[in-house]
């Protein structure tokens, strides 16, 4: 029996094989390739397994190789990062406007009541001034006990009326268009002057 001479395309390296049934036995198991050359014992040239006519047949039935499965073990972070963001700019938003509710406490309007009166403060009546700034125009009016008093002499006319009253608790009736300036200036009178309590009454 003639052997059969097996070798990769190409290459110069043979390797000999007893029989043809070897030689599929061969490309069945995987050892080789239906691209590989063959060279039988009356044949002349090489030929590629899968072209030569005693292979071709059995070649053509013999799968390719499958493709490696892809790693699902492998995380894609880059939707993770996504979400953690936008999770991340919502709870700061969300609590910047926390913040800003429990700095900035406006009471709601009543339409039936239009400021400070008497039935609000009538029980402590005794212990409060009133100031209020409000704009006439273009003018700030500021009135401490309903007297109309400049801004140089807010913090004198206050220490007047604790010295003669003993009030040392303040309501800041104040509108929304007022200057931050004047606030500040009837604030740090009302500091000036030793006054413990101060409750801002805002006009919208």
């Amino acid at each position: 029996m003639s052997a059969w001479l097996v070798r990769q395309e190409g290459s110069p390296t043979a390797i000999s094989v007893p029989s043809a049934a070897e030689v599929l036995i061969g490309l069945r198991d995987g050892n080789w390739h239906p691209t590989d050359e063959v060279k039988g014992p009356t044949d002349t040239t090489w030929q590629s397994i899968e072209t030569h006519p005693t292979f071709a047949e059995v070649a053509a039935d013999i799968e390719e190789p499958k493709p490696e499965a892809a790693d699902e073990t492998t995380l894609d972070m880059n939707p993770l990062i996504d979400v953690c963001l936008v999770l991340l700019i919502f709870f700061i938003l969300t609590i910047t406007y926390a913040s800003l509710e429990r700095a900035i406490d406006i009471p709601e309007d009543n339409p039936d009541q239009k400021g400070p009166t008497t039935v609000q403060f009538k029980d402590i009546k005794d212990k409060v001034f009133v100031v209020s700034a409000k704009m006439d125009g273009e003018k700030v009016v500021v009135r401490i006990e309903k007297e109309e008093t400049p801004v140089d002499q807010i913090a004198g006319k206050m220490k007047q009326i604790i010295n003669s009253t003993g009030r040392r608790e303040m309501v800041l009736d104040i509108d929304k268009d007022v200057p931050w300036g004047i606030e500040t200036a009837i604030l740090d009178a009302a500091k000036g002057n030793g006054v413990h309590n101060i409750m801002n009454i805002y006009r919208r």
